[in-house]
């Protein structure tokens, strides 16, 4: 009885050769049998049963019964699948421990894409354990579920969450060192996640495809920013809902919009300090700008939003990412904030 074709490419897929495929198969299908016997009944040649067997048996496929002659049996897919599952998250734990010892050079950019929702989130996932300032979220309610333990993680670390939903989700987990604001929006189709400007993942159309929605994950600059701008025009039409400051001590951003907007409520009565890591529009050197806010341009028609930071040197104007009438661009915004003046 031979394998069904697409069951036989499926496993060669995955790294079984023509004869491991063969035999596997008719150990299932016949049961323990000997080596001869399988030969007879998969075709394999008899001098090939045994180098193969023993390859099934490394990768917990095949197990071996003493006797005279010696008899093998296969164990069911979904054990042996188990074993294998675990063997290959085995694996991907060592590479990323490696990837992490590893000191890498700054990557060319690049898209990833995919047609799964499974995918899309862990992408998802995988971009948001390296966040340091902010993670934005744009997001159905009924998906928000699906991130929810993740966005936790992440905000445990100090990471500000800034998430945007058509329903306020129940946020008694979100406890701990980072800073919260959802904003209402009912106009929802997408999943959008961006972190710390340095990537974005988009799944399109979520709300009317949720099996095979096409995604992708970006690094390419002129993908972020057109993503950022999309997030902006839903800035413009939602409602802050929820804020929640665990730590004015260490009130992080990335975008520039976020920001100025915190600034625009607190400024009047509070003292805000600001270290922000910026580049200068003029000379492109990296620097890191410390000093006191003393104003703001919120300016979303126009496109115009920045702070103004009281430095020793004077005052400066920190813009966001690609800002260009300011004095600095900047995705990485830290404030502390005081107590009510």
């Amino acid at each position: 009885m031979e394998i069904p074709s697409h069951l036989s490419q499926a496993l060669s897929e995955i790294g079984f050769t023509k004869y491991e495929v063969m035999t596997y198969w008719t150990l299932l299908v016949y049961g323990p049998s000997t080596a001869r016997e399988i030969s007879t009944k998969s075709g394999v040649p008899y001098n090939r049963v045994y180098d193969t067997v023993s390859s099934l048996k490394a990768r917990g496929f095949v197990t071996e019964i003493e006797g005279n002659p010696k008899v093998y049996a296969a164990y069911s897919p979904r054990i042996a699948f188990l074993r294998f599952k675990k063997e290959l998250e085995t694996i991907v734990e060592q590479l990323e421990k490696a990837l992490n010892d590893v000191k890498r050079e700054d990557h060319r950019p690049a898209i990833w894409r995919s047609r799964s929702l499974d995918e899309a989130l862990e992408m998802f996932r995988e971009a948001i354990d390296s966040a340091e300032n902010e993670v934005i979220v744009v997001i159905p309610s009924e998906f928000f579920g699906h991130v929810e333990e993740d966005l936790v993680r992440t905000f445990k670390r100090g990471v500000t969450l800034s998430v945007y939903t058509d329903k306020i989700p129940e946020l008694s987990k979100f406890q701990g060192r980072g800073n919260l604001f959802v904003r209402e929006f009912y106009k929802l189709n997408h999943i959008i996640g961006m972190v710390d400007g340095k990537e974005v993942i988009a799944v399109q159309n979520v709300a009317f495809n949720s099996r095979s929605p096409p995604a992708f994950r970006s690094t390419y600059p002129e993908i972020i920013f057109s993503q950022y701008s999309l997030i902006i025009e839903i800035f413009k039409e939602s409602s802050l809902r929820v804020e929640v400051i665990n730590n004015p001590g260490d009130l992080r951003f990335f975008a520039m919009f976020h920001a100025v907007d915190f600034v625009s409520r607190y400024l009047k009565d509070r003292h805000i300090m600001a270290t922000i890591r910026g580049k200068h529009i003029e000379t492109g050197k990296n620097e890191t700008i410390n000093g006191l806010v003393v104003g703001y341009t919120f300016s979303l028609k126009e496109a115009i939003n920045n702070i103004h930071v009281e430095t020793e040197g004077g005052i400066v104007k920190i813009g966001g990412m690609f800002a260009v009438v300011e004095d600095y661009e900047s995705t990485d915004v830290r404030f502390t904030v005081g107590e009510p003046s």
